[in-house]
């Protein structure tokens, strides 16, 4: 639960960022939380999923926005090397 509340602390920043209508008051509070090791492969598989789904999903805004978009993981993560998670359905 507590990785979940500190996830959308983050969440709740860019969202505000962007002028969206965020409760903050609905995230729970959160202590410290350890970091969630993720591999960069793992990174680029969920990536290119999102990437696939905008294709389809909203392909005029993915070619507005993609020349811009750079993968930067939330601080929750801790990135390491590795491959696509053997759990990963491919």
């Amino acid at each position: 639960m507590e990785s979940i509340a500190s996830y959308l602390q983050v969440v709740h920043v860019e969202a505000t960022r962007r002028g969206y209508d965020f409760d903050i008051t609905k995230i729970a509070s959160h202590g410290r939380v350890k970091s969630i090791v993720v591999t960069c492969g793992q990174l680029d598989y969920e990536w290119a999923h999102l990437n696939a789904k905008l294709r389809i999903r909203a392909p005029a805004w993915l070619a507005k926005w993609e020349p811009l978009f750079s993968i930067k993981a939330h601080p929750l993560f801790r990135i390491v090397p590795g491959a696509v998670a053997e759990w990963e359905i491919r």
